[in-house]
């Protein structure tokens, strides 16, 4: 019984030095490989190492054996995760604002700990996120599995909404609303904009809504059966998230733009590739339907296309979109003149 104790502890020995010493460019030879069971109490000797590799194999693990060198190398070739796979994985962790930075460390380290430490260690130094601007609430993975338990469970929630105020030097919770409660029905969660949100029917506006997780807090369960499937079958996740931008709530509005050709990479980017444009007027422009819930970012994102890109219906969206800029421009000549006013009494 001691001796199979024995074997069964050095398999998981052997197994924890390959996989954390050993990758496709680092190896270790035979001597290394007892070398280092001694380290852990565990004498052995080349032949039952042998075995155990060839048990280790048989597992799974993929132990390869090359000569390099003059010298017989060992090491794990294969993982759960390819080095490709990893390093797309932490640059996710890394860039997504939704992490704060203390749990993107922490995720990095376990990410590395997926690997060899050669290749971790060259893993953890290689992100970089220039401008890495993160999230400040700490509770946000906690808030997501509170809120897939309450979709599991069929069950509506009630939370309150807050946004961030400055109180002296300090950052903290203001509640929206005097702390008013809100009454949802949570049906799924959307990564949009690097932000998590939560698609819900609010039971107050019997409508479907969303809401940056970031910003909910104290998440309670009222155990009431969840409310809205059938306005919740008639969305496309898809077609939901184009229409927003900046994931700001109204009305969805049909509209029209024309555009050169050469944009078309642009708005399906933007709209996604069902969408179907047709050729429009001069040559090599074209025009394209979308459904779009008009606001401010909209605008921004409109005017940030440049004047090629035109918004041809509707004709209200039209008058607002002019009335929109000619008050930033109005707004921006104000200031210049205070400024210049301000020069020449200086």
């Amino acid at each position: 019984m001691a001796k199979q104790a024995h074997q069964q502890q050095k398999l998981l020995v052997l197994r924890q030095i390959f996989l954390q010493e050993t990758d496709e460019e680092h190896g270790l030879t035979m001597q290394q490989i007892l070398a280092r069971l001694a380290e852990c109490g565990i004498p052995a000797e080349r032949k039952s190492v042998y075995s155990s590799i060839e048990l280790l194999n048989q597992s799974g693990l993929d132990i390869l054996r090359e000569r390099r060198n003059g010298r017989t190398l060992y090491f794990a070739a294969a993982r759960d995760f390819e080095t490709a796979e990893l390093r797309l994985l932490a640059d996710a962790v890394a860039s997504s604002r939704f992490i704060t930075a203390k749990k993107s460390d922490q995720l990095l380290q376990k990410l590395a700990g997926l690997t060899s430490r050669h290749l971790g260690s060259e893993l953890r130094r290689q992100v970089h996120v220039a401008s890495r601007i993160k999230n400040m609430n700490e509770t946000i993975f906690y808030l997501i599995d509170e809120l897939n338990r309450a979709i599991d469970a069929d069950t509506a929630i009630r939370f309150c909404y807050f946004d961030w105020a400055l109180e002296g030097a300090r950052l903290v919770k203001r509640p929206r609303h005097g702390g008013r409660q809100y009454l949802v029905s949570p049906w799924q969660l959307l990564w949009q904009n690097e932000f998590y949100y939560l698609i819900a029917f609010d039971h107050d506006a019997g409508a479907i809504r969303h809401y940056r997780v970031d910003r909910m807090d104290g998440i309670r369960f009222t155990g009431a059966k969840r409310q809205g499937a059938e306005a919740f079958r008639r969305i496309r996740m898809e077609d939901y998230a184009a229409r927003l931008f900046g994931m700001f709530g109204g009305e969805t509005e049909r509209i029209a733009l024309s555009f050169p050709e050469r944009l078309l990479d642009v708005m399906i980017d933007r709209f996604g590739k069902e969408l179907r444009p047709r050729r429009y007027g001069e040559e090599g422009r074209l025009l394209l339907y979308a459904d779009v819930i008009p606001s401010l970012p909209f605008f921004g994102w409109l005017l940030s296309l440049g004047p090629e890109v035109t918004l041809e219906e509707p004709q209200t969206l039209k008058e607002r979109y002019i009335a929109v800029l000619r008050q930033q421009l109005e707004k921006e000549n104000d200031h210049g003149k205070a400024y210049d006013h301000l020069e020449a009494e200086g």
